[in-house]
């Protein structure tokens, strides 16, 4: 009897979890590092052929006139016709990016799938990892206007677990060597 119940109990357990959603996304993704970075280039692959992700939301946002809604009357007084516009960018988590440039220490990632972006939002190494660069007032240089950040500050780089599968690594351990060739 006892039996029969903790079989029960275990079959009910396993039933419960397999329903259960996953709650960790970072089981099919790992940080992107440097060392993965001189790694994936030491192997030959071209940083704009990996897929990149961003780890947190990013949503970036400014404020501006229309330059043909501004008119000047004859004593100087400005007019707005038709207000402000707002522009609001949203990069859900784990969104897939592709990498536009490099240089040493940072790398310009582009989340824009109209393909209209030529720049990307810049990521800087920070420690072994990559974080997007943001200025200390929380702005962020994009597509040639500054937005204000929003959310996302503290976002870093992430590549698919995948990736290094294609990197061929080769470690030996020396066991030292004697005088006398021994």
């Amino acid at each position: 009897m006892l039996i029969k119940r903790i079989i029960t109990g275990v079959v009910l357990l396993a039933g419960l979890s397999a329903c259960a959603p996953s709650t960790v996304p970072f089981t099919n993704f790992t940080v992107f590092t440097e060392e993965l970075r001189r790694d994936l280039e030491g192997a030959g692959i071209a940083l704009d052929k990996v897929q990149f992700y961003n780890d947190k939301p990013i949503t970036i946002k400014r404020e501006g006139v229309n330059p043909n809604d501004i008119n000047v009357s004859s004593e100087g007084k400005i007019s707005i016709q038709n207000g402000k516009s707002v522009q609001t960018i949203n990069v859900r988590p784990f969104t897939p990016g592709v990498v536009l440039g490099t240089g040493a220490g940072t790398m310009n990632v582009s989340w824009d799938d109209t393909q209209q972006d030529e720049r990307g939002m810049r990521f800087n190494l920070n420690g072994n990892q990559y974080y997007i660069s943001t200025t200390e007032d929380a702005k962020i240089d994009y597509k040639g206007y500054l937005f204000d950040v929003q959310s996302g500050i503290g976002s870093r780089l992430f590549v698919s677990k995948d990736i290094l599968n294609q990197i061929n690594r080769k470690n030996e351990t020396l066991k030292g060597r004697r005088v006398g060739g021994q």
